[in-house]
């Protein structure tokens, strides 16, 4: 055959066709290899005693999960495709279950990309450093078996390391030309709250939708209740039309267990012929690394206070 003349159509066609089936078996080695480590990898540590989410969940597993997926996904085109893949279906299967919402795989989207980034380049490096392909499958085999317990073993590391949840105080304020007495009776209780959703309540975080009290002073019961769920709060400090505080007593709004709040407050003051409000809400959170998590909260919460803040607004316009 003249190697200068192209070859037959059906040559063309036969390789095409090879090739389509080796990039189809290459991306379902790599997605069933991504969602077994990622979906394994979750539950396991989730059903563990006084599991962490922390390092072990939000980086050691990505980063495991990106290099078993490159060491049995052939290129990097695949590589990426079968992780993309796994992702979607990852958090298809944790959203149907009722195990995370839209708000926590935003939020910890980044941090899970990075981790799957940098375990697929390491994948890839280590496959060209060892051209053996039966190393490269016994190495996958070994990950397999191996990360089960080594997911056990930092999550024990971080249990050992962090004995209570993290405290985080978060604190918002809002100024308005109304009286402290005016203001005060427009935050004992909400009738019914109507602000603008932003994008976290749209995706799934709790919509407070109204707020009752049960009394008033120290021992009285507040109760917000959310479009999901409700929290109960006993008054602690009651001094009007200065400050109150309330201790969290049951709370019910869906969600992860990783989060849950202790106590909140508001408080008044006046300089100028303004009114500042202070509103204080602490959270108890067990998510890690805390220099991640940390402003992700503090945004979460802000959202809550600024959709409450805007519905005080609202009531003082229709009070003056």
């Amino acid at each position: 055959m003249n190697p200068h003349l192209p070859p037959p159509p059906e040559q063309v066609e036969d390789y095409a066709r090879e090739r389509e089936g080796r990039l189809g078996r290459g991306i379902t080695v790599g997605v069933v290899t991504a969602v077994a480590f990622g979906i394994g990898g979750y539950f396991l540590i989730e059903q563990m005693k006084n599991a962490t989410m922390g390092v072990a969940l939000f980086a050691l597993l990505p980063i495991a999960t990106g290099f078993a997926t490159a060491i049995v996904a052939r290129g990097k085109d695949i590589i990426f495709a079968s992780l993309a893949i796994a992702v979607v279906i990852c958090t298809c299967v944790l959203a149907m279950t009722g195990r995370e919402g839209g708000v926590c795989v935003l939020m910890s989207a980044p941090l899970i990309l990075a981790g799957l980034t940098i375990g697929a380049l390491a994948g890839l490096l280590f496959t060209r450093l060892t051209k053996d392909f039966r190393r490269q499958r016994m190495m996958s085999l070994l990950m397999l078996a191996v990360l089960p317990f080594f997911l056990m073993g930092a999550n024990g590391v971080e249990q050992r390391s962090v004995t209570t949840p993290r405290a985080e105080t978060i604190t918002s304020t809002l100024v308005t030309d109304a009286s402290r007495e005016l203001v005060w009776e427009q935050l004992k209780t909400f009738d019914r709250i109507q602000g603008t959703k932003g994008l976290l309540m749209t995706i799934g975080l709790p919509v407070p939708v109204s707020c009752s009290m049960s009394g008033e002073g120290v021992g009285a019961i507040r109760t917000c209740y959310f479009e999901k769920g409700h929290i109960a709060e006993r008054v602690t400090e009651w001094n009007p039309p200065s400050s109150m505080k309330f201790d969290v007593v049951e709370f019910d709004v869906p969600g992860r267990p990783w989060l849950s709040f202790k106590d909140a407050s508001y408080e008044l003051t006046t300089e100028g012929g303004k009114t500042f409000v202070t509103r204080k809400t602490t959270i108890f959170s067990i998510l890690g690394p805390a220099w991640y998590w940390r402003p992700l909260e503090k945004i979460g919460v802000e959202t809550e206070h600024e959709y409450l803040f805007e519905e005080v607004k609202r009531k003082i316009e229709v009070a003056k």
